[in-house]
């Protein structure tokens, strides 16, 4: 069995080298964007293990987050606070707790497929305008493949994971939801980590780096061709499939501009129930929100004359609703429209610094 187990894990490791030239195969990008994608794959393996060892149980379902301030997959949103939790279709679970000062909260049942084509189906979504709550935020829903109470989500035999979405405008500020999951009707007991436990959830954990990997490069080559420098409103089913909420639009972006450059986003803003728009770097990762400016949202935007007009530089200039894109001269970027009435499409534009400085300094 050590023998064999050696192998295994040689195995792994050799995988874990060979997902590396899905970056070092993208060899038009310079050495900063080079150095994120080898720390992408770092940390999709440190998710990955979170989701497929640790959290592996479906028996004592737990929540963990595929998406965080340190790791982060396929335009995470900075507003978020992530849940998922690995189930089966065959079980029924509670989910139970308090809404707190949440803005919008939504759960999906889905079937995880990133690790073999890189798609994440929904089987169902429930979000808070639909949720009984009582008075004092309180709320319960029941998962299974029959409805027992209100408050349900439908569980097919396929499904495999639960994601919830806690979206806040001020998510360092406002106290987040209290969310739990359980088991019904069952009692089970811990169980002991067996040689053929390890040996699956370590080759789960490589295909799912390597499948996540692939699928948001592919995506961003997409947007820099059809996307670029503009936010179109997309193919909604195509982003749905890979995790997406359907209550809300996704209009992806490619941006690329000169350090004298600022892109210049004009839009009207649609009857909804939340919005904001977000740098990312070419992995699709959100930049670094703690310590940069480069999302915003309806509490801190600025809107002038009915529009809303964001203004995109490489470093700070002096201008409202200014992000930044860390120095960086192109990634991709994110509007998102949530609960929205309809979808205005952005105007985009590549203004010069100087005449938008210009422009902000003179009296109104």
């Amino acid at each position: 069995m050590t023998e064999s187990f050696k192998a295994e894990w040689d195995n792994f490791c050799d995988g874990l080298k060979e997902a590396g030239n899905i970056i070092t195969n993208e060899d038009d990008l310079d050495e900063r964007t080079q150095a994120e994608g080898h720390r992408y794959l770092i940390r999709l393996l440190r998710l990955a293990l979170e989701m497929n060892l640790e959290h592996s149980n479906i028996q004592e379902p737990s929540f963990y987050s595929l998406s965080h301030e340190t790791a982060k997959i396929g335009a995470d949103n900075p507003d978020n606070v992530y849940l998922n939790a690995n189930i089966s279709g065959a079980k029924k679970y509670r989910l139970f707790g308090n809404i707190n000062e949440v803005n919008y909260l939504s759960f999906g049942v889905k079937e995880n497929k990133y690790s073999i084509d890189g798609t994440m189906v929904s089987h169902g979504e429930i979000d808070s305008k639909d949720l009984l709550i009582d008075q004092h935020g309180n709320f319960q829903i029941t998962l299974g493949s029959a409805a027992t109470s209100t408050n349900h989500l439908h569980l097919p035999e396929s499904a495999n994971m639960l994601i919830v979405r806690q979206t806040y405008l001020d998510r360092l500020q406002q106290k987040h939801a209290d969310i739990h999951i359980e088991l019904v009707n069952e009692n089970p007991k811990p169980k002991a980590l067996t040689y053929l436990d390890l040996k699956n959830q370590l080759a789960q954990s490589l295909l799912f780096v390597t499948g996540t990997a692939k699928t948001f490069i592919n995506w961003t080559r997409e947007f820099q061709s059809n996307h670029f420098n503009a936010l179109p409103l997309g193919d909604q089913a195509f982003f749905q499939a890979a995790g997406g909420d359907p209550n809300i639009y996704y209009l992806h972006g490619y941006y690329n501009f000169k350090s004298t450059e600022c892109m210049e986003i004009r839009t009207s803003i649609p009857d909804c129930d939340y919005w904001n728009f977000q740098l990312e770097n070419f992995w699709m990762e959100s930049l670094d929100y703690r310590h940069y400016p480069i999302h915003i949202n309806g509490s801190n935007a600025v809107i002038e004359d009915n529009e809303l007009i964001i203004r995109v530089t490489h470093h700070s200039i002096n201008a409202l609703n200014n992000l930044i894109t860390e120095g960086r001269q192109e990634g991709a970027m994110l509007l998102r429209w949530v609960g929205a009435s309809d979808c205005p499409i952005p105007k985009v534009a590549i203004k010069s610094i100087t005449d938008i400085e210009a422009r902000n300094a003179q009296p109104k």
